[in-house]
């Protein structure tokens, strides 16, 4: 009877050790930052990064586990404002119901922007969602930025994005 007692006292100990970490970090993050105010730009837009792939890129994420990924060209990109940019993100969302690649100005912009709509779940302390690539994507947030982290065939390639 003993033995029953203490196998269950240190099952439960390991398991408030395995769970409450999980836990309070996704408090503490709550915390820090409201991720669906706003959107996420990549750092090095405007610079040599979007010159080299001839795109500014933006991340938003919405309440109803949505993800968006808007692709604006550059250097028009250098132009818009964020405010413009919050509104594609809400117009291409009520274009869509489901899991999309949209093309247009979204009543924005004055050249074509790409946007990727896609469902996220969670997977611990990550958002994990389909980006068109080998595996599906992560991200990990911090206190004023996230980070993406998209496999490749060796190596993970992590972008940071800043909170706009």
């Amino acid at each position: 009877m003993k033995k029953i007692f203490f196998k269950n006292i240190l099952l439960s100990t390991l398991m408030v050790i395995a769970v409450f970490p999980g836990v309070t970090l996704s408090a503490q993050q709550a915390n820090k930052m409201d991720i669906f105010s706003g959107h996420f730009s990549m750092e090095g837009n405007n610079d040599s990064p979007a010159q080299t792939i001839n795109s500014n890129i933006y991340i938003k994420i919405f309440k109803n586990q949505w993800i968006a990924t808007l692709y604006i060209p550059y250097p028009y990109a250098t132009t818009v404002n964020s405010s413009a940019i919050t509104k594609v993100f809400e117009e291409a969302k009520r274009q869509t119901s489901g899991s999309s690649y949209l093309r247009g100005t979204f009543g924005q912009l004055s050249e074509l922007a790409t946007i990727h709509i896609e469902k996220f779940g969670y997977l611990e302390d990550r958002l994990i969602f389909e980006c068109g690539s080998l595996a599906p994507c992560t991200i990990r947030l911090s206190d004023d930025y996230l980070e993406l982290i998209k496999p490749g065939v060796i190596n993970e390639h992590i972008i940071k994005y800043n909170h706009v």
